[in-house]
């Protein structure tokens, strides 16, 4: 996919690694633009608290901290990187669940995307066999 986008080609493996950046940058970013005070995030009555926004961009930050790991040759980190993907996409329907639509589809756009394209691209055939080597 990133072939036609960026003219070179890029192994899946390295693909997926690409995904699961892009996808702790934007746990990060949501993380904080709800945790901080502004003008254009507006919480309601029941919002579960800065907790759950702290928590969200901790995640991001060990998603990034994992992806760079593995990067750097250690292979256990592949495993928490699936894992924690996995963890994700069962996450996705439960976070939009209560809160009103606007909300639920672009959490679900914005976050879900990065998700899936790292598992298309992580179980791909020749991501096993770059991993293996």
């Amino acid at each position: 996919m990133l072939k036609h986008l960026i003219g070179l080609e890029i192994s899946p493996l390295r693909s997926a690694l690409i995904f699961s950046y892009i996808g702790g940058v934007l746990l990060i970013v949501i993380g904080l633009s709800f945790a901080l005070p502004s003008t254009w995030v507006i919480f309601r009555d029941d919002f579960p608290g800065v907790e759950f926004c702290w928590a969200l961009a901790s995640v991001g930050i060990l998603r990034i901290l994992f992806t760079y790991l593995f990067a750097r040759g250690i292979k256990k980190f592949y495993y928490l990187i699936i894992l924690g993907s996995i963890i994700k996409v069962i996450e996705l329907p439960l976070a939009g669940f209560n809160e009103s639509a606007g909300f639920a589809i672009w959490y679900l756009i914005l976050t879900g995307i990065p998700e899936i394209l790292l598992l298309i691209n992580i179980f791909n055939p020749k991501a096993r066999e770059e991993f293996k080597s």
